[in-house]
């Protein structure tokens, strides 16, 4: 199955004390369309993924997310950078179904992101990882953290 993911460029999240939160984002600036949304810091050329979600509604889904205290209380405490959120408009193609389709993109994303290291708030309870694979040492050849799903059975 191939998928496409339409990413928009990362919307910055500004402070929201006024409104008794810790970050919001203007909401004309959210598709109101199914797709997936990653929470994030970006540090100079660099981004670290903190959250990803799935929606059928990205702007009811986001706007909701800004009052679940331990996701942002993530977002705030993670390391510099700016806080953003990258919005990825889910394009269906003939004969799929949008809600089976942005289950699969999530989890594919989820699972590049913690295979690349990034600190998720969300890789709990997930059952991404069945086993997974830590390598030191020098030869850079070899991803430092690979994951696996074991097929049924297994």
């Amino acid at each position: 199955m191939k998928l496409r993911l339409e990413w928009a460029r990362p919307i910055p999240l500004k402070d929201a004390a006024r409104e008794n939160l810790i970050y919001s984002v203007d909401r004309s600036k959210l598709p109101n369309t199914s797709g997936i949304y990653v929470f994030g810091r970006r540090f100079g050329n660099n981004f670290e993924a903190l959250y990803v979600g799935k929606a059928t509604s990205i702007r009811g889904r986001v706007h909701g997310q800004f009052k679940n205290l331990p996701l942002m209380m993530h977002l705030k405490n993670a390391k510099i950078g700016r806080r953003v959120i990258l919005i990825g408009r889910y394009i269906p193609e003939p004969g799929h179904g949008a809600a089976k389709c942005i289950v699969i993109a999530e989890r594919t994303l989820i699972r590049y992101f913690l295979s690349e290291g990034h600190d998720l708030v969300n890789k709990q309870g997930t059952r991404l990882r069945r086993h997974e694979i830590r390598s030191t040492g020098s030869a850079r050849i070899v991803p430092r953290l690979m994951f696996l799903d074991k097929a049924k059975g297994e």
